[in-house]
């Protein structure tokens, strides 16, 4: 573990922190964080950027702190220590969820936040513990409200949070990308957007991985991008290697979870007329003639 990032526990460096504050209070301490994030001193803009993202999340409900608090943030986000990049974007993901579906993302300061994050994500440079607090920003801020996923795909986050698919990459970092995009596939909205930029493509070349973790995301996703909408089951079905492989892990045994969403897809799939077929030549190969599917796609 890197030694500096450690130091995740926030509310130790500000006990008034762990408690629910009032509004007049929550202003004091949070005028007070802002100067010190303008401190030239590294080590204090450290601790001062640990500060602020737990006390964000610690906001009164019902707040609007972008119009304060994204200028005084957007400089954490390029800064050359790791802990403060990863404090700024903690502190981003506090502000998204604090304002959610008023979220002001047409301000410049969030359009500039999210070009930043996304470019940070994509590239392999990055360390991997700031890229998964960064896939969770593209997440957490695209799942808030409509404009704000318009935001996330103009600035390339899909693209980003592709990048964290690939075979090589960490498990972990794999889990974190997997989880921002089941939160923007959550929104049917979406979905043909995702599909169009290649999403489920991209799981389906996950599905085989050595992880049960990642394969139950996998799966979790492809099920919210093919909902029940029939063209999108029909693209599943087409894609290549995707039967195959949902057929092999609703029959293993050793993740209950892992199986029964693939016999979630499965059924859905069986339900389409269009997708029978498919299925019924998926089963031949897999010589799984014997199985209680064969009565649906004979």
């Amino acid at each position: 573990m890197v030694p500096e990032l450690q130091i995740t526990a926030a509310n130790l460096l500000c006990p008034v922190c762990r408690g629910v504050m009032a509004d007049e209070e929550f202003n004091n301490v949070l005028s007070n964080v802002l100067i010190e994030l303008a401190s030239p001193d590294e080590s204090k803009l450290a601790a001062a950027s640990a500060v602020v993202a737990v006390l964000l999340s610690q906001a009164p409900e019902g707040r609007t702190l972008s119009p304060i608090v994204l200028p005084a943030l957007l400089p954490l986000l390029s800064s050359n220590n790791l802990l403060i990049q990863r404090n700024g974007c903690e502190a981003l993901i506090a502000v998204a969820e604090l304002e959610a579906a008023t979220l002001r993302i047409n301000m410049d300061q969030w359009q500039q936040a999210l070009e930043i994050v996304a470019g940070q994500l994509r590239a392999d440079s990055t360390h991997v513990a700031l890229r998964i607090t960064c896939a969770e920003v593209l997440g957490v801020v695209g799942s808030s409200n409509g404009q704000a996923a318009a935001a996330v795909f103009k600035h390339q986050g899909v693209e980003a949070l592709l990048t964290t698919l690939r075979p090589e990459t960490d498990s972990d970092l794999q889990g974190a990308g997997l989880d921002s995009l089941c939160k923007l596939a959550a929104e049917p909205d979406n979905r043909h957007y995702l599909t169009d930029k290649g999403v489920l493509t991209a799981l389906v070349q996950v599905l085989d991985s050595s992880s049960r973790e990642v394969q139950v995301r996998v799966l979790l996703c492809l099920g919210m991008l093919m909902g029940d909408n029939q063209q999108q089951q029909v693209k599943l079905a087409e894609a290549a290697g995707a039967l195959p492989q949902l057929l092999q892990l609703r029959r293993q045994k050793d993740d209950e979870d892992c199986k029964q969403i693939a016999d979630g897809i499965v059924a859905a799939l069986l339900k389409n007329p269009q997708c029978k077929q498919q299925l019924a030549d998926a089963l031949i190969s897999q010589n799984a003639g014997g199985t209680k599917l064969d009565k649906y796609v004979s």
